[in-house]
């Protein structure tokens, strides 16, 4: 009897286990036509990380390793910064296409479905069901970006301002404990620019 109960207890424990890995990611590959774009966003985010590790070595350099030409390091940041900014800009527009192009998709998904009945219908549904499901754990971790990335960047370009009206020294002496805790974010957007290239590969199929 009590080996059972253990057997239940336990089956119960993998239950929620996995139902809880489940929520944490949602792997279930999308129809291509829902999920046109996904490349290229998929790419400015790598382009874009790459670009954060510019600017935020930049800014390292420019505050670890101050030179008395310290106004060509203040450009370098400036530069690369600015670079920064146009490519998630580029990134940004290519999400914003994405995501119509996917709400497009499923309304026409959900119109087609309704011309068939049976099993169809039911496997029909819930294949939509399991899609929409995981195009929104792919909008949860793009929210959860933005949301880490925009005061990150806002923070850099009012560094940069700050550096462009006193690009001295002594400018970037007093620029340097802001600018520290700014770079002490970086590990974060990384990481979440890693969580939204995850879930592009699965609803991609790992494509």
């Amino acid at each position: 009897m009590y080996r059972w109960s253990f057997l239940r207890s336990f089956a119960v424990l993998v239950g929620v286990a996995l139902a809880a890995a489940d929520c944490a990611t949602t792997k279930t590959e999308l129809p291509p036509k829902a999920v046109e774009g996904l490349l290229a966003v998929r790419n400015g985010l790598v382009d874009n990380k790459a670009q954060v590790q510019k600017t935020t070595a930049a800014a390292r350099d420019m505050i670890d390793n101050p030179r008395q030409d310290v106004g060509t390091q203040i450009e370098a940041f400036n530069s690369t910064l600015s670079k920064l900014r146009e490519g998630t800009g580029e990134t940004r527009q290519a999400g914003a296409g994405m995501k119509a192009t996917a709400e497009e998709y499923f309304a026409k998904w959900d119109q087609q479905l309704k011309t068939v009945s049976g099993e169809l219908a039911e496997a029909g549904q819930e294949r939509r069901a399991e899609s929409k499901a995981s195009f929104a754990k792919l909008e949860e971790d793009m929210k959860a970006l933005r949301t880490a990335f925009a005061p990150f960047m806002g923070n850099l370009e009012a560094t940069d301002r700050f550096l462009q009206a006193d690009p001295t020294g002594s400018g970037v002496k007093a620029a340097t404990p802001s600018l520290r805790k700014v770079l002490d974010q970086e590990p974060e957007v990384l990481e979440r620019a890693d969580d939204v290239i995850a879930q592009i590969d699965a609803v991609r199929g790992g494509q």
